[in-house]
């Protein structure tokens, strides 16, 4: 059986390496020149760092089994995290407790009940009891108009601008989860991070997938899927210009949802399933520094008058001396495709952005900016809206012998490279299974 692949992020990866090694023919087409997706690195200064800010939490079982599987588990540190809110202009620690309890732009008895709020969703079982809320309706009906204002409004509108009031609650509920399932018994989360950077799983991966026959294409586009008789039976490839036309017997697409649209048509039932979740982009500055930026690894930026949403200190949670005591911040933005920060030139959306930073440190200089990288990706974030469980595409399409695997399937929790091994995993065993069947 010959497989085609689209995509070489990390479930198209995943998926390539788990069939090529129960002896699959496998090739997979990737329309950039690097593997990996948002989990690729770049060069900074000469060291290897993420295009998109990546740690793992404890409750990532999905991607341990996975580096345990590849020989890697021994690269895995794991590493205490610490958060602020910048807001109101000042910077506050949020990470325990102690900090809830000392942020003074919440009244104290506002301060006691987020925290209550919080312990409740992290015993909370069933995300399905929030299918019906949005998270903005939930949090202004059961934390109130100050918790909401104060925290949580800010927070949503710049995580999904003009879509925060459309975010489910079981996303909501997910990430609370998902942030107090890795903390230690003193409280504090515990956040881990390959030493190497995950390149080392990405180039560990496309190794074992050429070693076992499969066969990795880059700058090849799939722009056409083929069906006859209502199965798949060809794509079409892009490559340098050149189109070719390359039978095959079944594939898995782990392209964005519009993507997949312009390369086959569905039924409509399963077309408005895939356009259910909307897609923001991301903005983000991987910048180089000579000092340290803050004292803490993740900030939530709720402050109307700063012009991005977080700032993430690489170095605050890895050891610097991975990088010869330079320290490595991200500058993160979501936003729709179409705004206005995707067509400003980098050079003067980063200065735009350095005028702001020593509102966060009074002693910032942008002298302290040694080099950096931008990054734009058009697909970041995808959003959840009520009821998604019923809108959400399956893995098996209507076509037959075409799977479908992307981050709109990611669901309660948030995308993340985690789920992604996850959903390779799962596409994987469908395809097993239905190959046993067939057998017998």
């Amino acid at each position: 059986m010959s497989i085609s692949v689209i995509g070489g992020g990390i479930t198209g990866l995943v998926a390539a390496y788990l069939l090529s090694s129960q002896g699959k023919k496998i090739n997979l087409y990737e329309s950039a020149h690097f593997l990996g997706g948002q989990a690729s690195t770049v060069k900074l200064g000469g060291f290897r760092i993420e295009r998109g800010y990546h740690h793992l939490f404890k409750n990532d079982h999905s991607i341990q089994k996975l580096l345990s599987d590849l020989g890697l588990n021994k690269s895995l540190s794991w590493n205490k995290s610490s958060v602020g809110t910048f807001t109101q202009g000042k910077l506050f620690p949020f990470s325990s407790p102690s900090d809830l309890l000392k942020f003074y732009p919440l009244s104290l008895p506002n301060r006691i009940k987020l925290g209550l709020i919080s312990i409740f969703l992290q015993n909370k079982k069933r995300w399905q009891d929030y299918e019906n809320i949005s998270a903005n309706e939930w949090i202004k009906q059961y934390a109130g108009l100050e918790i909401y204002e104060t925290v949580w409004k800010p927070l949503l509108e710049m995580k999904f601008g003009k879509f925060y009031e459309q975010v489910g609650m079981p996303w909501f509920w997910s990430k609370m989860k998902t942030r107090f399932a890795s903390r230690d018994r003193f409280g504090n989360e515990i956040l881990g991070y390959l030493d190497n950077s995950f390149e080392e799983m990405i180039t560990t991966l496309r190794d074992q997938i050429e070693k076992m026959g499969g066969k990795i294409h880059l700058n090849s586009k799939v722009i056409k899927i083929n069906q006859a008789n209502g199965s798949v039976t060809s794509i079409i490839v892009e490559h340098l210009n050149k189109k070719n036309k390359i039978k095959t017997d079944l594939i898995i697409s782990t392209a964005p949802s519009y993507e997949l649209l312009k390369m086959v048509s569905f039924d409509k039932n399963y077309t408005a399933k895939l356009k259910a979740a909307q897609y923001l982009g991301a903005s983000v500055f991987i910048l180089l520094l000579k000092n340290k930026l803050s004292p803490y690894y993740w900030i939530n930026v709720t402050d109307k008058e700063i012009p991005f949403l977080g700032l993430i200190e690489h170095t605050n949670l890895v050891d610097k001396k991975l990088y010869e005591d330079n320290h490595i911040v991200y500058i993160t933005n979501y936003a729709s495709y179409k705004d206005s920060i995707f067509k400003e030139k980098e050079e003067v959306l980063l200065n735009r952005y350095l005028l702001h930073m020593k509102k966060i440190n009074p002693n910032f200089k942008p002298e302290w900016v040694k080099d950096y990288v931008y990054n734009a990706v058009s697909a970041a974030q995808p959003i959840m809206p009520i009821n998604y469980s019923e809108k959400i595409p399956s893995i098996v399409s209507p076509i037959k012998n075409l799977y479908i695997g992307n981050t709109t399937q990611i669901y309660p929790e948030d995308r993340g490279t985690n789920y992604s091994v996850k959903i390779a995993g799962e596409i994987v065993s469908l395809i097993t299974e239905k190959g046993e069947h067939n057998e017998k």
